[in-house]
């Protein structure tokens, strides 16, 4: 039986406590019916520590034993200990035997009545006499730490802690680069946004052993400043970084990115340096995420999924402790985080609908241990003319600029070649974001151009632009390339020179497409995303396909709530990895996809999405129970482009439908009964059809436009639906 309990045990010259230390602990897990190990690491040892280690490990079926060969310190010690440990929570204990074993188990007791991340001992004052340099020195230090990063504590540095072990795993990650991590536990867990709850346990004094601090340790003295410095730097000063990525990329050999020219590099190195002036919502950290994600990308499939279920592990556990609405949903299915040992199983969770966003954001979706300053409120304009809110932390947005910024790469640009944006710029920003936004495209070279009034002199204007200054990159919805492509059909201009193309917002129609990158001469990079996530899969250069950003997001398509097969249409559901103020699991997005287990000749391991359809409100249902596709009336117009300049399909109420046309010349009134009738054989003969004329369709607020909208309810994508999608689609593509 896996053990539910691992104590994790230094030992540095302390042959004579470890076999009382055994006895005693082994003690308790009998009578208190733990399941536990013990997991002695000789760091080094100069007397027979290493020898007792072996003849307990032989002799003790619970004991396990590492050898180091050289002394490396206690959190080396610890790291080799976690990596053999098997228990679901760890308890770090020294071998001196001051922490006394017995009170391993009032820790393990409150760890699991309160499910707090991490549960302390700290030193009583009973029965502590002796007061030498040490105690003092031990004093002095925990109330400067208490002071220089406000720790409302009993014992900052006190190391004898119970933690899950996920939780041990993250607080680990930092302890590169410090002299005596140990010192700096609590600090870093408190950094992280960790629940702490504490314990009064006794302290004895030394019997046997020798410590490793002197009685005048100027030099533990000097280096405990230093490491105060750095944990300074680290925890107050900056947002904690995850390190989730960058134990992945450590652990394992992948591809470092091509080197650029040496004035790219000096200019990304200032750019970087000056983030927190042009930029606001993220930190530093985010330019580290992306080196990492640079890597990662090319990690194989098998070792991306391990790392999915690493970071969903983690995620589930803050879910239950912190956030009200899963620890109720866990508790109704049935289910805990240890039960999710799978990707598969991640369906064992409910859908998280968006109406059950709006009703319990506030309430029960908030975590209870964020820092409310340091969350970011973001709307999405709603798809449906219904806004949606959420939060997000720092650490979801420092992903989301990462993610962007290494999709943006695959298209083949380069920092700082040139850019435009055909977007809404800075739309809902306040005045200081709005002055950082135009800052930061200053400084990356990024050139706007609003996307609400595209007239004939705000295309000319861009189409100007474009030629003049050759950009690198365009980026914009796809809708505004459609109407930019469609004038320069019409009135072709010489020499755009662009470099490649990003569209998003609404997905191209492949005639579009091709459409667009004539007209432009450069290919089309697709991007996936939503509001609530950003970038969510991208098209690489082999365009193959979408991928994935795994490492943040873990995507499912869904069809009749099983997975789809290969080439089978499904809904969209995200579980986002990075947020954790507001957790999405299994969030029903509202989009449709056509799923895949292809691998993308790039060589990249992050998984695809074979093509990426819409919206579920991009659906129109016929009278007749047809579901039809926003697909469908772009091929069904096609044929009507000498009469047809823009149309837009809305529904409304079951029975009716309403098209909103911008008609050319030869648009005739044999023409609206021709489509009339085409129309009424897919949407049934009794469906009311309303045409209106306008001369312009703008638009919307946030610069998207629909070409079908639908406002009436539709259940869950399913089987039949989907087999009915997929005939409108065969017939669609026939005409």
């Amino acid at each position: 039986m896996a053990p539910e309990l691992s104590v994790l045990v230094p030992c540095f010259n302390e042959e004579g406590n470890l076999p009382e230390l055994v006895e005693r602990t082994e003690r308790v897990f009998d009578r208190r019916g733990i399941a536990g190990e013990i997991v002695l690491v000789d760091d080094g040892s100069q007397d027979g520590t290493g020898a007792e280690v072996d003849a307990l490990a032989a002799t003790h079926p619970r004991v396990v034993g590492i050898h180091h060969a050289t002394n490396r310190g206690m959190a080396a010690a610890w790291k080799s200990a976690l990596d053999r440990s098997r228990g679901r929570y760890v308890l770090t204990l020294d071998a001196d035997l001051q922490y006394q074993p017995e009170a391993m188990a009032q820790l393990y007791r409150e760890m699991c009545f309160s499910k707090a991340d991490l549960v302390q001992g700290w030193r009583s004052p009973l029965e502590r006499n002796k007061r030498d340099i040490r105690y003092v020195l031990s004093r002095g230090l925990d109330y400067l730490l208490k002071f220089v990063f406000d720790m409302q504590t009993h014992d900052v540095k006190s190391g004898f802690i119970i933690y899950k072990r996920e939780v041990f795993e993250e607080i680990l990650a930092h302890a590169a680069g410090y002299f005596y991590f140990q010192t700096f536990v609590t600090v870093a867990a408190k950094a992280k946004g960790f629940s702490m709850r504490q314990i009064e346990t006794l302290f004895d004094e030394r019997r046997a052993g020798r410590s490793f601090i002197g009685r005048v340790p100027v030099g533990l003295v000097a280096k405990t400043f230093v490491d105060i410095g750095r944990a300074l730097v680290e925890f107050r000063f900056r947002e904690p970084k995850d390190q989730s990525l960058a134990l992945v990329v450590a652990e394992r050999a992948v591809p470092s990115p091509s080197r650029d020219e040496a004035w790219r590099r000096r200019y990304y190195r200032v750019y970087r340096t000056l983030m927190p002036v042009h930029h606001w919502g993220i930190s530093r950290n985010a330019a580290r995420y992306l080196d990492e994600l640079r890597r990662t990308q090319w990690l194989p499939r098998e070792e991306l999924e391990e790392l999915q279920m690493k970071r969903l592990r983690r995620l589930l556990h803050h879910a239950q402790a912190h956030v009200g609405y899963y620890r109720e949903l866990f508790q109704r299915a049935g289910i805990t985080p240890e039960s999710i040992r799978t990707l598969d199983d991640l369906r064992r969770i409910p859908v998280l609908t968006k109406q059950a966003l709006r009703e319990n954001l506030y309430f029960d979706l908030l975590s209870d241990n964020h820092d409310k300053r340091k969350i970011q409120k973001i709307v999405t304009s709603g798809s449906t003319g219904e806004p949606l809110a959420l939060f997000a932390d720092r650490f979801q947005l420092d992903m989301r600029w990462a993610n962007t910024w290494r999709n943006v790469e695959w298209t083949g640009y380069r920092f700082p070649d040139r850019q435009v944006r055909l977007w809404h710029s800075t739309i809902g920003l306040k005045p200081r974001q709005a002055l950082k936004e135009h800052l930061d495209a200053l400084l990356s070279r990024r050139k706007f151009f609003s996307v609400f009034a595209l007239d004939d002199q705000a295309l000319r204007r861009y189409v100007g632009y474009v030629r003049r200054r050759q950009p690198a990159l365009l980026d914009g919805y796809a809708e505004a390339f459609n109407v930019i492509a469609t004038l320069l059909k019409s009135q072709p201009v010489d020499g755009l020179g662009a470099g490649a193309i990003i569209s998003s917002a609404q997905t191209l129609p492949p005639e579009t497409r091709e459409l667009v990158e004539r007209q432009f001469g450069c290919r089309v990079f697709d991007k996936y995303g939503a509001r609530e996530f950003s970038g969510i899969a991208h098209e690489c250069e082999a365009h193959c396909g979408y991928h994935v950003n795994a490492e943040s997001y873990i995507v499912e398509v869904v069809r009749d709530g099983r997975p789809a097969t290969d080439g089978e249409i499904g809904e969209v559901l995200v579980t986002d990895l990075n947020n954790r103020c507001v957790p999405l699991l299994r969030y029903q997005l509202g989009d449709l996809a056509v799923a895949t287990s292809r691998r993308c000749p790039c060589g990249r391991g992050l998984p695809l999405l074979e093509r990426v359809i819409g919206r579920v409100q991009g659906v129109v249902l016929g009278t007749n129970g047809r579901y039809v596709p926003a697909t469908f009336f772009a091929h069904f117009f096609k044929e009507y482009e000498y009469a047809v300049l823009r149309y837009q399909v809305v529904q409304e109420a079951r029975t009716r439908v309403d098209f909103r046309i911008v008609r050319k010349s030869r648009f005739t009134s044999v023409t609206e009964a021709e489509i009339r009738r085409a129309l009424a054989e897919v949407l049934g003969a009794d469906m009311a059809i309303h045409f209106e004329f306008v001369d312009t369709l703008p638009l919307g607020r946030t610069g998207k436009a629909q070409t079908v909208i639908s406002t009436i309810p539709l259940l869950f994508f399913s089987a039949a639906a989907a087999e009915v999608w997929e005939e409108e689609e065969r017939r669609a593509q026939v005409r």
